[in-house]
C-alpha cells in the first residue's frame, strides 16, 4: 500500500460432509477480514469482519467488538488483546482464530523487506545471503525458531556471508 503499511485478506471457512445437505456438504462458518497495519509495530489502522455463512443468526452480532482492536500493534501483545476485546460472548472462536492468526503478518512483512534486498531463491538462501538479509532486517529473528536456532546451519552460513562482506 505504502512504506511500512500494509493491507491483508484473510479467510476461515469450515464445512461438513457428513449429513443429510444438499450437493453433499455443507458450510458451517465462512468468516473474513481485511484491514491494513502500519509503522514497524504494525498498528492495526482498519479492518472488516465479513460473516459470510454462519449457524446462528446472532453470529455477526459479535463483529463491532472487532473494531476496539483499531490502533492495537500486531507485534507485541495482539494475542491479549484480541483476547481482551473478544472473548467469550463478546466474540466468537472462527473470528477469534482470524485475529490471532494476524500476529503471523509480521513473518511475511519480514520477507517482503528482506526480498526487497535479497531476492528469496534457493542459491541465495544456501548461501546464507537471503539470512544475513533477514538479520539485517532484524537481528532478533536470531534464535526465534528451530531454522534460526544460534547454533544451527542457517545463521552459520549467514555469519559466513557477513564475514565476506566484512
Amino acid at each position: 500500500v505504502g512504506v511500512d503499511r500494509y493491507r491483508f485478506p484473510a479467510r476461515l471457512t469450515d464445512s461438513s460432509e457428513h449429513g443429510d445437505h444438499p450437493g453433499g456438504a455443507a458450510t458451517i462458518h465462512d468468516f473474513g477480514l481485511e484491514g491494513e497495519c502500519e509503522g514497524p509495530d504494525l498498528i492495526l489502522v482498519s479492518l472488516d469482519v465479513h460473516a459470510y455463512s454462519h449457524p446462528y443468526a446472532a453470529c455477526p452480532f459479535v463483529i463491532p467488538a472487532t473494531q476496539r482492536l483499531i490502533g492495537q500493534p500486531l507485534m507485541s501483545g495482539w494475542r491479549k488483546a484480541v483476547i481482551a476485546q473478544c472473548a467469550g460472548t463478546a466474540g466468537c472462536t472462527h473470528v477469534n482464530t482470524l485475529l490471532i492468526g494476524l500476529g503471523e503478518l509480521s513473518t511475511m512483512i519480514y520477507f517482503l523487506k528482506i526480498n526487497a534486498s535479497v531476492p528469496y531463491a534457493a542459491e541465495t538462501l544456501a548461501d546464507g545471503r537471503w539470512t544475513q538479509g533477514a538479520l539485517e532486517v532484524s537481528p532478533g529473528l536470531a534464535g526465534i525458531c528451530h531454522g534460526l536456532r544460534t547454533d544451527g546451519g542457517a545463521l552459520a552460513a549467514a555469519r559466513e556471508q557477513e564475514a565476506k562482506n566484512a
